[in-house]
């Protein structure tokens, strides 16, 4: 299988598989239907995913565009508790507030993501905008104006792991862009806690014996693009086994203009505070 080279004459249709996810023609009931039923998904599940999304030619290049990244990627490592408050040393051991997790990624910032990566592509097109928006059913829905936190490439080498967490956000969109050897998994348990609820009593009798609650698994395929309310949620990516990288980009959308990240947060997750690359 060939695959794809980046040209200025590259279109949509030549990346995402339009006949399978039509989102260029959203007034056709085909895509409607798509919208509707990925909604009632998102909505029971907290996940929509969309295997194929991208093309398997496309996929591989993208892959091995981002592969060429990895040296210049920023070693983000930390350990946090499941809600990424502070720990709280107030608290008995096994609370949540107290027990921590461990997270390692390596990550290229938006500002760092070449021109001419495929992945670009994706992320700039209104279609594709549109589309993660009707499924979110939401009004308005920007692109991230952050220049580092925009898009994100993510590498997981073996070992590697994000460990268990709600996210700050309402939602995620992410695509797959080369699974690992083995490992590398995501995992859930869906609506763990609430909103007027964390459930420290649910979530550290998890976190003692996971047998107590259903851990629902998504395996990483390249091309699939995932919608993910992990809000409430609990997830993870386990650890990465082997010497393929788990490859993957974070599409960055907010319901707010000009949303930009604190030099604070720039700083933990990418290492700078300017665009101006790490030397």
């Amino acid at each position: 299988m060939s695959k794809l080279a980046f040209t200025p004459a590259v279109t949509l249709g030549d990346i995402v598989d339009l006949e399978r996810y039509p989102i260029t023609n959203r007034s056709h009931p085909a895509y409607q239907q798509l919208v509707a039923r990925s909604q009632s998904l998102l909505g029971e599940e907290g996940v929509a995913i969309f295997p194929g999304f991208v093309r398997d030619e496309v996929v591989a290049s993208m892959a091995d565009q981002t592969l060429a990244l990895h040296p210049r990627m920023f070693p983000f490592r930390e350990n946090h508790t499941v809600y990424f408050k502070p720990q709280d040393d107030s608290v008995e051991p096994t609370h949540p507030l107290r027990r921590l997790m461990s997270t390692e990624k390596d990550t290229v910032a938006y500002a760092d993501i070449p021109t001419d990566h495929l992945i670009r592509q994706i992320y700039q097109s209104d279609d594709v905008l549109s589309f993660i928006r009707d499924v979110l059913n939401l009004d308005v829905l920007y692109r991230h104006a952050d220049p580092l936190a925009a898009l994100n490439l993510q590498g997981f080498s073996a070992g590697q792991q994000l460990g268990w967490h709600f996210d700050r956000s309402d939602f995620s969109v992410t695509l797959s862009l080369q699974a690992a050897t083995a490992g590398g998994d995501f995992e859930y348990v869906r609506m763990l806690r609430n909103e007027n609820d964390d459930c420290y009593d649910a979530v550290g009798q998890f976190l003692d014996n996971p047998a107590t609650q259903k851990i629902e698994v998504l395996p990483q395929v390249p091309g699939t693009l995932t919608l993910f309310r992990g809000r409430y949620s609990l997830h993870r990516v386990t650890p990465v086994v082997g010497d393929r990288l788990r490859l993957n980009a974070v599409f960055a959308y907010v319901d707010q203009p000009n949303v930009e990240f604190s030099d604070y947060a720039r700083k933990l997750f990418y290492g700078r505070t300017s665009v101006e690359p790490l030397v």
